[in-house]
């Protein structure tokens, strides 16, 4: 299934000085039918953009001479249509990243690559790209109609010039009516510009010569009260012939008086505005249109951000969210003097298993660990692959022996699981955070310690770091 939706086939730029890497990227994209050019460093990189733009570059962070942050800041600099820029790496340092972003990357891949979040991601680099093609095409045409409206204006105020004149002699579409609403004069232009013959409107009624059952402009009522001294507006009605679009007219209603001030006839003329009422209405189609593309790139950019913190294998927040997770939790709890725990868990032989079944059959293994501390958790326990096999949960308000309890409880749910090759345990590290000088990276070194010392009694098993501690003092 190609990667691209719609009809959408921006070109790929790869820029890796490892021929065999820069090979394995070439290929998944052509796989998916997507052109792609390759280029060695950063140099010829910016060669190849400058005769044929890129919309979608993949970059190493090393290369040769010039990195791929530097690179990303470069090409930002040559301006012209937007180019979305992905960063291949092994650096996982929030601060690396972060001065990324700043130079303008928007988005990064693990090394290794894996095949399905490369595409993924690029599904959504893909989608973004659309948005921002459309929302540009949306603002052309509405430019388009904005200056046909402008010309519109323009020839409603001719109009209305027109319409002063009218006055003066000049003809437009008018009629006059009596006290009783019948039509009495009907002028060529009202012919014309109504469609109806001078003898099919000359001694009816008003309403009855521009019956419509789907605009009820004229009645009896408004007449009696055009007569009786009211004075009514200026008003916008419409015509609407069998087979055919209605037709809009503002008209203006003038009465016209006797002597001792009663009124004994009116006077209507009227202005075709169809194309204004059209117009009108396309635009409000076309801001309808541009707030769904609007919705649709916010849309987009929610789900780019959480992809940005979500692990592609297992589906839990990744390292960068649980570092930010593990600051926001120190902060909250330090302002409030209340105990939280953090659970560090190493699936117990992964590599051997690994070794055994194939790396396809590990990632099974960790997307069902994931799905287990998952469906385990409770509420405010924050679930996050810390990496490789190891994963982390925090405990939200728990002090050591509600954490101990919980890393107990997590560990039951592993061994009854139904592992599909063998069986598959943790080794967990507890650690509490209830001195509350202690940073985020003191609270991960402890629970790494504890980690450590249920590896070292044998594995699958529980060691809080307060134990390690205390069996330290004994020993020494």
């Amino acid at each position: 299934m190609n990667w691209l939706a719609g009809n959408f086939h921006p070109p790929v730029l790869i820029v890796e000085d490892d021929p065999v890497a820069a090979l394995l990227l070439e290929r998944i994209f052509q796989n998916q039918g997507v052109r792609v050019n390759v280029a060695e460093n950063a140099e010829v990189a910016i060669k190849l953009h400058r005769s044929h733009p890129y919309r979608l570059i993949i970059s190493d962070w090393m290369l040769p001479g010039q990195s791929g942050v530097d690179l990303c800041r470069d090409i930002r600099q040559l301006g012209g249509e937007y180019v979305y820029f992905m960063v291949c790496t092994s650096r996982i340092q929030r601060q690396d990243r972060l001065q990324a972003f700043e130079s303008g990357v928007d988005d990064f891949i693990s090394k290794p690559v894996d095949r399905e979040e490369l595409l993924a991601r690029v599904k959504v680099a893909s989608r973004l790209i659309q948005s921002r093609e459309l929302v540009r095409t949306k603002s052309e045409e509405l430019e388009v109609v904005a200056e046909r409206l402008t010309r519109l204006n323009v020839s409603l105020h001719a109009a209305s010039r027109r319409f002063e004149e009218m006055f003066n002699g000049l003809p437009v579409a008018s009629f006059t009516l009596d006290s009783q609403g019948t039509i009495q004069e009907w002028n060529r232009v009202a012919t014309e510009s109504f469609g109806i013959a001078t003898h099919n409107a000359i001694q009816r009624p008003v309403w009855e010569v521009f019956e419509s059952d789907e605009f009820a402009n004229w009645s009896p009522e408004l007449i009696s009260r055009l007569f009786a001294g009211e004075q009514v507006k200026p008003f916008d009605w419409a015509i609407c012939e069998q087979g055919s679009n209605p037709r809009f007219f503002a008209g203006h209603i003038i009465c016209l008086r006797n002597s001792s001030g009663s009124p004994v006839a009116a006077v209507c003329v009227n202005i075709d505005i169809t194309e204004r009422k059209t117009a009108s209405i396309r635009i409000e189609q076309y801001a309808e249109q541009l707030c769904d593309q609007k919705r649709e790139l916010e849309r987009a950019n929610e789900q780019l951000g959480r992809l940005a913190l979500t692990d592609g294998l297992t589906g839990l927040w990744n390292h960068r969210r649980f570092q930010e997770m593990l600051e926001d939790s120190i902060k909250f709890h330090r302002a409030r003097q209340l105990p939280f725990s953090l659970i560090l868990f190493d699936v117990d032989h992964f590599k051997r298993f690994n070794d055994e079944f194939g790396h396809q059959t590990g990632d099974q293994v960790l997307k069902q660990f994931a799905d287990t501390l998952r469906s385990t958790a409770r509420m405010g326990e924050l679930c996050s692959r810390y990496g490789g096999e190891e994963f982390a949960v925090l405990l939200q308000g728990c002090d050591r022996e509600e954490a101990q309890l919980a890393a107990e409880r997590f560990t039951l749910a592993i061994r009854r699981q139904n592992w599909k090759h063998r069986v598959v345990t943790a080794s967990l590290g507890v650690a509490t955070f209830s001195d509350f000088d202690t940073s985020g990276p003191a609270l991960v070194k402890q629970a790494d310690r504890a980690l450590y010392a249920s590896k070292s009694a044998g594995r699958n098993r529980v060691t809080h770091f307060e134990d390690v501690e205390s069996s330290n003092a004994q020993c020494a």
